[in-house]
């Protein structure tokens, strides 16, 4: 018995040798135009992120997956490998109960990610903040959605809070196919509550296949009235407003190249941004070769919807010296802050790609082998981008876990809790987001989705702690 203690003190003193060895790799935001590393800037990591890094900083690294699907993918069968193996090996003598205790536990692993997938998803973690070294400098965010796009789950009050809290100065409610009343009513919260923000009016509207972000309108576009894609954007210059093309990258086989889309009027592209699929590198290049041939704004849009909580792409726009320097609102009733709206969309208009800068946490592209092996490989770029402080955390979060779990005598207690607690806090969210989608039935269809996906998760895990309790 001391000899295996003895071993498991040394196994973890050099485990943590190691750990705390390991080189330092802070993250650092890229000026996406330039490929350069970014000047003048922070990048805050917030101090719950540092107290809790194991369960409120470790989302950050699945967040900036290149290939969401293959990394995630990865994880899970590397999950049910190890504990298959480990089952097998405590397994003596194979039976048809013991064999139905293997099925459920693979079971109880697969819904345990799928909770973790939700818990990255649908959980308010803390986000780190973006802060210029330049005064005059401030951040936008030119593409975010709410519920009252089809596919958007952020409230209002909830787009609001994650803007301000990610340090957006500014930003561009940019809903699907109809402007609506969120820009107004985010302007009127946000001067009732005395925030030091502004919100650009915008819609990202789908014609032909071609996603079009126009921003700085008042009035509807009714897309069906114009025949061609030149047609439209006139339309949105005579009302003074800008056409930006987001994520052009998002289909495999895009319905318009870059020259039509050039040739058509269009104002510019996002160069960085979030969908579906990732931006290879030589498209990329492309479109900013194009935007700087044909002088076409670059900028950068989050296109958050409300999943998840983590920010990776922000758009500086500097002031110009004769507007009020920030916090925006803070002149508001003097006309500094409609000043300053009015000048980043006149310089939106005016093409002035000196006045901005894309700046985003880069991700990279790995060869297969990487992603076959994204656990082991993944974990320790990420551990590597951690401070002393998030690396003592870390040590802190799981030796406590391990002596917990040592402590507990019945663990099938607890496994009962859990699942039940889990169950429990998935039917009310359910809950909660059916009773959002009663105010925006009309204009959200993703809401009901959502809901019954927790029901359900809801029911397997109520279900696996009836497994539990009939094993007593």
């Amino acid at each position: 018995m001391e000899r295996k203690r003895t071993w498991y003190f040394a196994i973890i003193f050099i485990v943590l040798l190691i750990f705390f060895s390991l080189p330092y790799f802070p993250r650092r935001l890229i000026n996406v135009a330039s490929g350069s590393l970014a000047e003048n800037v922070e990048l805050i990591t917030p101090v719950a992120a540092q107290i809790f890094a194991p369960f409120l900083d470790f989302p950050f690294y699945f967040f900036n997956f290149t290939e969401p699907k293959l990394q995630l993918s990865s994880w899970l069968l590397w999950l049910l490998a190890i504990w298959s193996v480990l089952a097998l090996i405590r397994l003596k003598k194979p039976g048809f109960k013991k064999c139905l205790r293997l099925l459920r536990g693979v079971i109880a692993i697969i819904v345990s990610f799928l909770l973790f997938i939700l818990y990255l998803l649908l959980f308010p973690l803390p986000q780190h903040r973006l802060k210029s070294g330049n005064p005059d400098e401030v951040f936008l965010d030119l593409h975010s959605h709410t519920i009252y796009s089809h596919d958007g789950i952020a409230s209002l009050e909830e787009s609001i809070l994650w803007h301000l809290n990610c340090g957006f100065a500014g930003w561009a409610t940019t809903e699907h196919n109809r402007i609506g009343a969120a820009p107004v009513a985010q302007e009127e919260m946000l001067e009732k509550n005395s925030l030091d923000a502004l919100v650009i009016a915008g819609v990202e509207l789908n014609f032909n296949g071609t996603h079009l972000n126009l921003l700085g309108i008042e009035k509807e576009i009714d897309k069906n009235q114009y025949k061609n894609l030149t047609d439209l954007v006139e339309a949105v210059h005579r009302q003074r407003g800008v056409v930006i093309v987001p994520h052009f990258w998002a289909k495999k086989k895009p319905p318009s190249s870059l020259q039509d889309l050039a040739k058509a009027g269009v104002d510019g592209f996002e160069i960085a941004g979030n969908c579906s699929l990732p931006l290879q590198p030589e498209l990329k290049k492309e479109i900013i070769a194009l935007c700087q041939k044909q002088n076409l704004l670059m900028v950068g849009g989050s296109n958050w919807h409300g999943w998840g909580s983590f920010c990776n792409v922000w758009t500086g726009f500097k002031l110009h010296p004769h507007l009020s320097p920030p916090p925006l609102r803070g002149r508001i009733e003097k006309g500094g802050g409609r000043a300053q709206k009015r000048a980043i969309l006149r310089a939106l208009r005016e093409k002035a790609n000196s006045h901005f800068r894309v700046l985003a946490l880069p991700k990279k592209s790995y060869s297969k082998y990487h992603y076959i092996f994204e656990p082991f490989m993944g974990s320790f770029f990420y551990f590597c981008s951690l401070n002393d402080w998030q690396r003592v955390s870390w040590v802190f979060w799981v030796l406590l876990a391990c002596f917990s779990l040592c402590s507990i005598k019945d663990k099938r207690k607890l496994a009962i809790f859990l699942w039940s607690a889990i169950s429990l806090i998935l039917a009310l969210k359910g809950i909660s987001f059916l009773n959002i989608w009663q105010l925006v039935s009309q204009v959200n269809n993703i809401l009901p989705l959502v809901s019954k996906g927790l029901f359900l998760m809801a029911g397997l895990t109520a279900l696996l702690a009836l497994t539990d309790i009939k094993k007593r």
